[in-house]
């Protein structure tokens, strides 16, 4: 016997809706038609699924479990109609996704550009903090995450790996000297956040072990991309996410320093809350993204 998916679907419009009278009007059937349905759907469960009575219907506990079942089949067909829809150029609705603001401002905003190219369709909402979101309850689709994630209901995907480098130009390491251990940096001029520089210091792993060093410089700033303009004109050390600067490493615009010293790698993940049936567009996003940071791009 085929399973009964015309049924189900009108046992969970029913549900929604909360009287046979309403979920007919949406369906554009009649009440008899729905009633007629439901007690199909019954005699097959040999179960009763719904207590009717003249002022309200409510689930039975078998009702409520089999409820479950039916909606999620109704949300993969709605799926699978949308990403049939798709295929044939007319994917649309909207995602959200959310990163670090250094990530967010260096990395994302290119990569949706291109995405959006490919899917003029797709609202893409992007939100830039440090803050560590909740997915589930902010109703936020994607999120880029440094670090490990020991969450049983998300998904996480590693698409980059990344450590912090401390890095100056050329002419500035002429002009002052390399320094050959992280002890040496006071008596550098240090570029970045005040509060990390003086107060918790630069991490370095000397002899197997964490330590901090804590800095001075003349000019002090919070964000990566301003960190780095700075450095690049040749004002002093920066100690700086290795995403930030992989490009201008790679063209010998900055050279890297102290690399015995650096802390470990650590890694970005993409990061969603599990779910049975992810929306054609979001998992169109997610290969995207995949694909993206699997092939090296040009400086």
């Amino acid at each position: 016997m085929s399973e009964p998916f015309n049924e189900m679907a009108i046992f969970a419009r029913i549900a929604e809706k909360g009287s046979f009278t309403a979920a007919a009007q949406s369906l554009g059937r009649s009440k008899a038609y729905v009633s007629q349905q439901l007690s199909n759907l019954e005699k097959i469960l040999g179960t009763q699924l719904l207590f009717r009575s003249t002022r309200k219907l409510s689930l039975t506990e078998a009702g409520k479990v089999y409820l479950n079942y039916c909606q999620d089949i109704a949300r993969s067909a709605a799926e699978a109609k949308r990403s049939i829809a798709a295929l044939q150029g007319e994917m649309q609705g909207s995602i959200s996704i959310s990163a670090s603001n250094s990530f967010g401002e260096l990395l994302i905003s290119e990569l949706l550009l291109s995405f959006q190219q490919k899917y003029p369709n797709i609202e893409i909402n992007l939100d830039l903090s440090d803050d560590n979101r909740n997915l589930k309850e902010e109703g936020i689709d994607l999120c880029i995450r440094g670090g490990n994630v020991v969450d049983d209901e998300l998904v996480a995907i590693p698409i980059l790996n990344w450590r912090m480098l401390t890095v100056a130009t050329p002419l500035y390491l002429e002009k002052f000297g390399v320094p050959l251990t992280p002890e040496d940096l006071k008596t550098h001029n240090c570029i970045g956040e005040k509060y990390e520089m003086t107060e918790l210091g630069w991490p370095y792993i000397i002899d197997g072990q964490y330590h901090r060093i804590k800095v001075t410089g003349s000019f002090t700033v919070t964000r990566n991309p301003l960190i780095k303009h700075i450095a690049l004109l040749g004002k002093g050390l920066a100690w700086i996410p290795s995403y930030v600067v992989d490009q201008e490493i790679a063209s010998g615009r900055l050279v890297k320093v102290l690399n015995d010293f650096d802390p470990p790698w650590t890694v970005f993940y993409l990061v969603y809350a599990y779910q049975k049936a992810i929306p054609f567009r979001q998992r169109c996003l997610i290969d995207f993204i995949k694909n993206w940071f699997s092939v090296p791009r040009d400086s």
